[in-house]
């Protein structure tokens, strides 16, 4: 599935889409982009607000952070990885895996 994203994204930023009737992370990763799933796996919440730091995003409602290369939880209370896609640029166009 194509996408492009009309601002931009620069390192340490993300946004959500909405693709394939799924929220999708896409975040942007020292020039590296990364799609994950939208939504924390501990309490089924949404992490387009949270806080990119380096790799990780962290989860606005309890503070479980996630690993945007593996999809890894690295802090309880999530324990449950988050769905990673494969994501290919082409200019500023994407392609997204679902």
């Amino acid at each position: 599935m194509k996408f492009t994203l009309p601002n931009g994204l620069k390192p340490g930023e993300i946004t959500c889409i909405s693709l394939g009737g799924k929220q999708i992370l896409i975040a942007n990763v020292a020039g590296q982009f990364h799609a994950s799933s939208a939504m924390c796996t501990h309490e089924d919440w949404s992490l387009c607000n949270g806080a990119l730091k380096g790799s990780s995003i962290e989860c606005p409602l309890h503070g479980s952070r996630f690993d945007l290369l593996t999809g890894a939880p690295l802090d309880e209370p999530a324990t449950q990885p988050l769905q990673i896609y494969l994501l290919k640029q082409n200019g500023n166009e994407f392609e997204i895996e679902l």
